[in-house]
């Protein structure tokens, strides 16, 4: 019985990893294609930002998002942690941020709102 139980955690982390493997693929191609649009000169302003930054985050934002999602509604892949949906709020946030231009006003009080949602529905979800 053991035996089985540490290779179901084996397995759990096993695939732990290829989902961040899967997460650091996808950012590293989005922030190439941001850089290389950047050197083009290509790539549209954000707000008053030309550079690449602001891009970044609103591609590893829903991607993180969309991640998460996949994970959570999945039968068989790991449920993100709250780790994983406190980073996905800081990416979505940061975008957010630089598209509606208002300097981090807002930025925080969202994150905490987000963040109070992501960890009620954790606590509401448990099995207890």
């Amino acid at each position: 019985m053991t035996d089985l139980m540490e290779r179901t955690d084996l397995d759990q982390k096993a695939e732990r990893k290829r989902f961040e493997s899967i997460w650091w693929a996808g950012v590293l191609i989005w922030i190439g294609l941001a850089l290389g649009a950047s050197q083009l000169d290509v790539l549209p302003e954000i707000g008053d930002r030309a550079d690449f930054w602001p891009w970044i985050f609103l591609g590893v934002g829903p991607w993180s998002l969309a991640l998460n999602l996949y994970r959570t509604l999945s039968e068989t892949a790991p449920k993100p942690s709250t780790g994983d949906w406190i980073w996905t709020v800081v990416f979505i946030a940061i975008g957010f941020g630089a598209v509606v231009d208002f300097a981090g006003e807002l930025v925080g009080a969202v994150a905490l709102i987000a963040l109070g949602l992501i960890f009620m529905s954790k606590a509401l979800n448990r099995s207890g």
